[in-house]
């Protein structure tokens, strides 16, 4: 196993995979990182599909502007956002597990304030939650890139998802499950090296003191 660093380090995106397949294990527990993920007020709205059939990753690979590497992954992830998890109804449960947490003690601000958390929790259910569901499955699919690759594995983000309901409609899901990310994991065949990154310097704002 790779450490963090390592991993962060060393993370490419594979587009070679070899055929050796994943067990139940390494698949549980790149599902287990991901379930582990944070997100905004605990909204955990990621939700996944695993695939190993042949026929329905050749069908992925087509939907997909016909990116090859997706069919020859032993395993891959259909990553999705869950917009239930911003129901008034799931607010709620999110809030009751504060209490039982003993977050709202770490609280401050408006959070702090019961009434303003109430109004939160009876506010009509937001008409635009895509942006902020979207963000929080990332969290989520990253944690399972870093963990494939501190277990010696290679895998690939794929946000040209073409039609999206064309993965809708393969796999029969309802309306208010998108789909966001496609995640073909498996054994690296050909590792490349690693793209060049911007300066330390470029990506600050105003100069560290």
């Amino acid at each position: 196993m790779l450490s963090l660093e390592e991993a962060i380090s060393q993370r490419r995106s594979i587009r070679k995979f070899k055929p050796d397949p994943l067990n139940r294990e390494i698949i549980d527990r790149l599902l287990e990182s991901a379930r582990l993920a944070p997100s905004g007020s605990n909204r955990q709205p990621w939700r996944f599909l695993v695939t190993t059939d042949p026929e329905e990753k050749k069908r992925l690979k087509e939907i997909c502007l016909g990116q090859a590497f997706i069919e020859e992954a032993p395993v891959v992830f259909v990553c999705c956002a869950d917009l239930t998890a911003y129901s008034a109804a799931s607010r709620k449960a999110r809030l009751q597990e504060y209490v039982g947490a003993g977050v709202l003690e770490t609280l401050s601000g408006r959070f702090s304030d019961p009434s303003y958390r109430e109004r939160a929790i009876a506010e009509p259910e937001p008409s635009e939650v895509l942006r902020s569901a979207m963000a929080n499955v990332y969290i989520a699919i990253e944690h399972m890139v870093l963990t494939a690759t501190s277990m010696g594995l290679g895998s690939c983000w794929v946000g040209a998802l073409g039609d999206e309901g064309e993965i809708t409609g393969l796999f029969g899901l309802p309306d208010h499950i998108v789909p966001v990310i496609v995640l073909p994991v498996g054994y690296s065949d050909r590792v490349p090296p690693q793209r060049p990154r911007i300066s330390m310097s470029e990506i600050l704002l105003r100069p560290l003191e």
